[in-house]
């Protein structure tokens, strides 16, 4: 089969779903891939994808041009995120693709790349938006800062009719979470779903060893370039760290992941307990490090990455509902689950003071996302998906490709 790979930046180890379905798929297809970079660095990052890809394609896109977009916009029923990422660059880029590598498949990451794809093409498309834009817009007009809520209110306005509108032009339309795909299909019924999970390479997050763990330290790992990040990090250094340490003086928190040093304030670097770490080759050092691993998530739609990376290394994890999406984890058997501050904290404190709940936690989620969230399940359901798509077997409307 051959895939032509469209996404809207350029994958690298932050941009998981990407980064971890290509190896895979190029085992047995090829892969024409096109993306579109910001700058030269940026394109440097696909380097380690060179070896999985037929080819590689890079269409820049400048700021400036990109602001200039979403000004224009403003008045009109195109949601922001949509046409700060518009670029006749790129549409012309996949009409030459299409036309010169004649893929059996087009596979497309995000809403926002969607538009690059001409009317009309006899390609079968699928569209992994991973996330509602719908749901994550509502739900940032009850927690965002004001200016957030001011953004908020008219993508949420704008996606409410968009997003439908978006659904019904692939073949198949790949949420990460089934919540996320309700809340399209709300609006949208006659498109054609499937639920695929985001996963986590289990051998790469492998257990971790009782030496290299350190007493009463916690973890948050994420791209801090990411909105729900900032604002999971705020919450918990604001409402929830002061609990701990008022409970556990010793206590430490590692803010780790790209652009934390840009993104975290010198208040929150300069805070006693508090260490911020930006991007690292590997995460997995950090989280073995943790007694704790937290999510506490209050924006944004989804499932949560950090949880499975935590979980496959066997750090125990508190988090909030928002965080897990519909992942079927149970609270008290795979992790501990909090959205109120006070117990938030007072969930860290206890598996700080419970050695055996930790492992209790850690030994039942590591178990968990080995049985159905690694990224060999989750690559070969994606892979299902194309070739249903290709070989034009779809036999319902709504195919849910989901996990026990």
């Amino acid at each position: 089969m051959r895939i032509l790979y469209i996404v809207p930046f350029v994958p690298w180890p932050l941009r998981v779903r990407s980064h971890n379905l290509i190896p895979r798929l190029a085992r047995r297809h090829e892969i024409c891939l096109l993306c579109l970079s910001g700058s030269a660095e940026e394109e440097a990052r696909a380097h380690a994808l060179r070896e999985f890809c037929q080819e590689i394609r890079f269409v820049r896109h400048r700021k400036l041009r990109a602001l200039w977009q979403c000004a224009l916009a403003l008045a009109t029923p195109l949601p922001l995120r949509m046409a700060y990422f518009a670029s006749p660059g790129m549409r012309a880029a996949v009409r030459q693709a299409i036309f010169e590598f004649s893929p059996d498949v087009v596979y497309i990451e995000r809403w926002r790349a969607l538009q690059y794809v001409p009317a009309g093409v006899r390609v079968p498309i699928i569209c992994d938006p991973t996330d509602s834009m719908l749901l994550y817009n509502q739900r940032l007009l009850r927690t965002g800062a004001w200016w957030e809520r001011v953004v908020g209110f008219e993508e949420y306005l704008k996606f409410r009719r968009y997003e439908a509108k978006l659904a019904c032009r692939p073949n198949t339309v790949v949420f990460c979470s089934r919540v996320d795909l309700e809340c399209v299909r709300k609006n949208a019924p006659a498109a054609r779903y499937a639920v695929v999970p985001n996963g986590v390479d289990c051998t790469a997050f492998f257990s971790k060893r009782a030496q290299e763990e350190e007493p009463n330290t916690i973890v948050f790992t994420g791209n801090f370039g990411y909105k729900p990040n900032r604002h999971a990090v705020r919450f918990f250094l604001d409402e929830v760290f002061p609990l701990i340490r008022r409970a556990i003086p010793p206590a430490r928190f590692m803010a780790v992941g790209s652009r934390a040093t840009r993104y975290l304030g010198s208040d929150s670097r300069n805070t006693p307990g508090v260490e911020v770490i930006d991007f690292v080759p590997e995460l997995r050092p950090y989280i073995a490090r943790a007694t704790v691993a937290v999510a506490p998530i209050t924006v944004g739609a989804g499932v949560s990455n950090k949880l499975g990376e935590s979980f496959a290394t066997g750090t125990p994890v508190v988090a909030t509902h928002l965080a897990c999406g519909d992942l079927p984890v149970r609270d008290g058997v795979h992790l501990l689950l909090a959205d109120d501050p006070r117990m938030f904290a007072g969930k860290v404190v206890q598996l700080f003071r419970e050695p055996h709940l930790r492992r209790f936690l850690a030994t039942n989620a590591r178990r968990f996302v080995q049985a159905t969230y690694d990224w060999e399940i989750v690559a070969g359901q994606m892979e299902g998906l194309m070739n249903e798509a290709v070989q034009g077997s779809v036999q319902s409307d709504v195919h849910m490709v989901t996990v026990a």
